[in-house]
């Protein structure tokens, strides 16, 4: 397994999040999140942790770059409300 694509559909349309491995030894976790909306790159998260599987390490950087995206959208959303 190399990595996984999935998309979020946020409150302002789908999101896609690109989860690639990075080279790490047998023991070791380690893989880059690319956050795009609209095919614009938002945001890259990486996760490094010592002692767990692949797939316990993508599931927690999955959640990672979900709580990045709704917090993105908070923002969005609080700019645009602002008063001018």
């Amino acid at each position: 397994m190399d990595g996984e694509t999935f998309v979020y559909d946020g409150r302002a349309g789908p999101w896609t999040c690109t989860i690639s491995l990075l080279k790490a030894d047998d023991v070791n976790f380690a893989a880059v999140g690319d956050i795009a909306f609209r095919g614009e790159h938002r945001c890259k998260l990486v996760l490094t942790r010592p002692g767990i599987s692949v797939e316990t390490g993508i599931g927690i950087l999955k959640c990672r770059c979900i709580a990045w995206i709704e917090q993105a959208q908070l923002d969005d959303e609080e700019q645009t409300t602002l008063p001018t």
